[in-house]
Parts: C-alpha cells; sequence; structure tokens
C-alpha cells in the first residue's frame, strides 16, 4: 500500500494533519499524536528526510511521544530539537565519510563511538539542553545483551546518560560488534528486539500514531543461511544464544507488524489507535545500511521528504535545496 492511495488512511492522515495545525497554533484540548521512526543503518537518511519533511510543516513540538529505534532514536532527538534538516546534511555530507563507515574496518565496519563522540558532540553537536526540555518524551529502544529484551531510555531520565542510550541503541552486531553500558546493563542495537518498535505507543493514550519506515512495505525479513552464520562465527562466538536467535533469526513481530501496517486499515492489534504510515514505495537502488554515497543519500532524503508531504495529502513546496547544510 502506497502512503496515499487508501481512502481511510488518507482519511486518518486529514485528521491527524488537523491535530498537528492545531498544536502548532497552540491550540489546547487536541488529540494525543505520537511518531515512531524505525531505524536502518544509513538507511536513516530516509527517516531524516521525512522529519525534515515534518520540521518543515512546523510540527517540531507537536507530537506528545516519539520513539526510536537505532538510527531513528538519534534521528528523532534531532527533528525534537529543530535540527533535523540540518541532520539530513550531516547523513549526506559526513556520515558519509570513511571515518564513519569502512567496509574494509572489519572489527568496527560502522563506528558507532565517531558518531557519538565526534559528530553528534562536537562536528554536528545535538542541543541537548532543548531534547530534555522538549514537550515531546523521546522514547529509545535498548536490546539486552543477555536475553535480548527490549529495555526503553526517555528523555525524562536525569540519572541516565542519554549519549550511552543512543551509542547502545545504534550498535549494530557484526558491523560495530560491542555492547555498551546504560545504567546498571549491557546493551545493544535497538532494532534487533523492536525493529518497528510500534507497540510501545500501546502503553500511552494517543489517538493517532504517525509511522516512518526506511524499507517498503512488502519487505519481510527471513532466517540468515546456516552457511553466513558459520562464516561470522568468530565475530559473534560472544553473543548470547538469546541475542544470535534474534539476531540471525525470523522476526516474526517484525513481519507480523509490516502486515499489520500495510492493509486498507494498517493499524495495531488490540489498539484504537489510528495510524499513518510513511515509507517508500519500493527499496532504493545501491540503498543499504552503509550506503555512502552523497548522491543515493540525498536521493534517499528527497524521496522521503515527498513521501511525507503526500502521506497528509499535500505538495511539497519546491524548494532546489531543502536541507540546510
Amino acid at each position: 500500500m502506497s502512503s496515499h492511495t487508501s481512502d481511510t488512511h488518507a482519511h486518518a492522515a486529514q485528521e491527524a494533519w488537523q491535530i498537528l495545525e492545531r498544536k502548532r497554533q497552540g491550540l489546547n484540548g487536541t488529540d494525543s499524536i505520537g511518531l515512531v521512526v524505525q531505524g536502518g543503518g544509513m538507511r536513516g537518511v530516509y527517516s531524516m528526510g521525512a522529519l525534515a519533511a515534518l520540521e518543515e510543516m512546523g510540527f517540531t513540538q507537536c507530537f506528545d511521544h516519539l520513539v526510536g529505534s537505532s538510527a531513528g532514536a538519534l534521528n528523532g532527538a534531532y527533528f525534537l530539537t529543530g535540527q533535523a534538516s540540518y541532520g539530513v546534511a550531516t547523513y549526506i555530507h559526513y556520515l558519509s565519510q570513511k571515518s564513519f563507515v569502512n567496509p574494509f574496518r572489519f572489527k568496527r565496519i560502522v563506528d558507532i563511538d565517531y558518531l557519538v563522540d565526534q559528530i553528534g558532540k562536537k562536528v554536528r553537536p545535538l542541543h541537548l539542553e532543548k531534547l530534555r526540555a522538549s514537550p515531546t518524551t523521546l522514547h529509545v529502544s535498548l536490546t539486552e545483551r543477555r536475553h535480548a529484551h527490549t529495555e526503553w531510555v526517555t528523555n525524562r531520565m536525569p540519572d541516565i546518560d542519554i549519549w550511552e542510550a543512543f551509542r547502545a541503541t545504534a550498535a549494530i552486531p557484526l558491523l560495530y560488534n560491542k555492547s555498551v553500558k546504560v545504567g546498571e546493563g549491557h546493551f545493544v542495537d535497538g532494532s534487533i528486539s523492536a525493529r518497528i518498535p510500534i507497540r510501545r505507543m500501546m502503553d500511552y493514550a494517543c489517538r493517532y500514531v504517525v509511522v516512518i519506515m526506511t524499507m517498503p512495505q512488502s519487505h519481510r525479513i527471513t532466517s540468515t543461511h546456516g552457511l553466513l552464520q558459520s562464516l561470522t562465527w568468530p565475530a559473534t562466538r560472544h553473543y548470547s544464544p538469546a541475542l544470535r536467535q534474534a539476531f540471525f533469526g525470523e522476526d516474526r513481530a517484525y513481519n507480523s507488524t509490516k502486515i499489520d501496517l500495510s492493509g486498507a486499515h494498517p493499524g495495531i492489534p488490540g489498539s484504537a489507535q489510528r495510524v499513518i504510515v510513511i515509507c517508500p514505495q519500493r527499496s532504493p537502488e545501491k540503498f543499504s545500511t552503509i550506503t555512502t554515497n552523497p548522491k543515493h543519500l540525498l536521493h534517499g532524503a528527497l524521496q522521503a521528504r515527498e513521501d511525507t508531504w503526500r502521506a497528509f495529502g499535500q505538495s511539497p513546496p519546491p524548494l532546489a535545496n531543502p536541507f540546510s547544510a
């Protein structure tokens, strides 16, 4: 299903747009609305482009809750501080460098330490004070390394180092290949246990939920072939059985969620929340977890901008360069 072809979906999107407009105008008494952002390594430029479109619409402070996993969590943070457009430019001009992604750096193909300590804190700094003060609660998913269950960190937890939460949620096994200590636990990539963390929204009374996915509706996850598991054994031998199963096995929760979101009535089973889906119509060519080609990254972000405006039944304003440097 495209983001704007279903009449039911279009009606829900129109209602959500009206709610966001009322919130933007500071009007009280509006329904609550949540935002879910999927990760995906460098495919996160798509979700960042979608967030930049929401920023362009003036909706930065209009969501009650934002739930993100992996790159989606850090992207969501840049959105809540009004830096989503800036974040797109960061992907294109800074994260495309070998300092971040280097396929020949076998022990750390994706250097999350560089992302957090250099890019996030120094070169392209995230306004952490604004994040803490945001009217939106940011929920960051973490995967506990021993049992592979999901735990959550929010920007309302003063005793938690949010930078370490960002480091942990983006710690992709095989590409970064180590766990991160957050509080009293050790965690890895939040996407392993919550690839589309929409069920977190069931704990909150959001009448509407906007979901940004970085893969098309048709995408499903299947079990990794045994030969590949054997070849990667040296790099994954320290994983717990539960983490290996979650990382290499078929993700039934993800596949089920994709089915729930792909019909004429996208939603969450057992929930009355109305869902608006934004996602690419097809996988862009040469666009993956470790894509570094700036032209491909820009194309993904521009596609996301158009998809987001269209999802709400709107036409994107014609701009030569919609993403600030």
